[in-house]
């Protein structure tokens, strides 16, 4: 078991999550909302890629977001962290674990 970062990003009522480590993305009204999202849609994710044959497996497995999703995550929690701190305006972003059973 390992734990892959993710990361959301929302304010009251809107919030939307990603799983760069396998390209799944999830919406919710809460954060723990969308935390708990991505870790049944890792689960389930992982769990179907198991019930493939290997070279499937393996592929499925070894998806990545695209680097530019991961750039534009990234500068989304920097410049939200930011904003955060010197306006308060309510948008929030996050980064977690989530456990992964591959």
């Amino acid at each position: 078991m390992r734990d892959l970062l993710c990361f959301a990003h929302g304010r009251a009522g809107e919030w939307e999550g990603v799983c760069l480590e396998f390209d799944l993305a999830v919406q919710g009204r809460s954060f723990n909302e969308v935390r708990e999202a991505l870790e049944d849609a890792v689960r389930d994710y992982v769990a179907a890629a198991s019930d493939e044959d290997e070279a499937t497996r393996a592929k499925l497995l070894g998806r990545r977001a695209p680097l530019w999703v991961f750039l534009s995550w990234t500068a989304r929690v920097v410049w939200s962290a930011r904003r955060h701190w010197r306006a308060g305006d309510g948008d929030t972003s996050a980064s977690f674990p989530v456990a992964c059973p591959a």
